[in-house]
C-alpha cells in the first residue's frame, strides 16, 4: 500500500512497480475527496491509467465520512473508492450504487 497525494507520488510509485514488475494499491489520504476534489482525483486516476497501462495497479479514493462526495467520485469515474464507518443502510446503498457504475466500495485501508 503506497499512499499518493499528487501527481508527482503517483508517478514515482508506478515507475517503481514497473521497475519491479509489482501491481501496487495506491491510496489517497483519509478524507481526500474532501480537499482533492473528485474531478482531480478522477483525472488522476486516468492519467495513470493512460501512462502506465502496462502496470496492474488499483487506486482507492478514500470519501471520508461523507455518501456526497463517494458519489461525487462514482460520478467523475473514479473505479475503488473507500469510506470510514457508515450506518449498514447508507453502506449498502453506496456499494449498490458504485456496482451498478461499475465501481467498489472498499473498506478504508489501514
Amino acid at each position: 500500500m503506497i499512499v499518493i497525494r499528487d501527481w508527482r507520488s503517483t508517478e514515482a510509485a508506478l515507475q517503481a512497480a514497473r521497475a519491479d514488475g509489482s501491481a501496487p494499491t495506491l491510496v489517497t489520504p483519509e478524507d481526500a475527496a474532501a480537499f482533492y476534489g473528485a474531478g482531480y482525483l478522477a483525472a488522476l486516476q486516468d492519467r495513470a491509467r493512460e501512462e502506465f497501462p502496462d502496470v496492474a495497479f488499483t487506486l482507492i479514493v478514500d470519501c471520508g465520512d461523507a455518501p456526497g462526495y463517494a458519489l461525487a467520485c462514482l460520478r467523475a469515474g473514479v473505479k475503488t473508492i473507500s469510506m470510514g464507518p457508515l450506518n449498514d443502510q447508507v453502506h449498502d446503498k453506496i456499494a449498490d450504487i458504485a456496482r451498478q457504475m461499475g465501481a467498489e466500495l472498499v473498506r478504508r485501508p489501514t
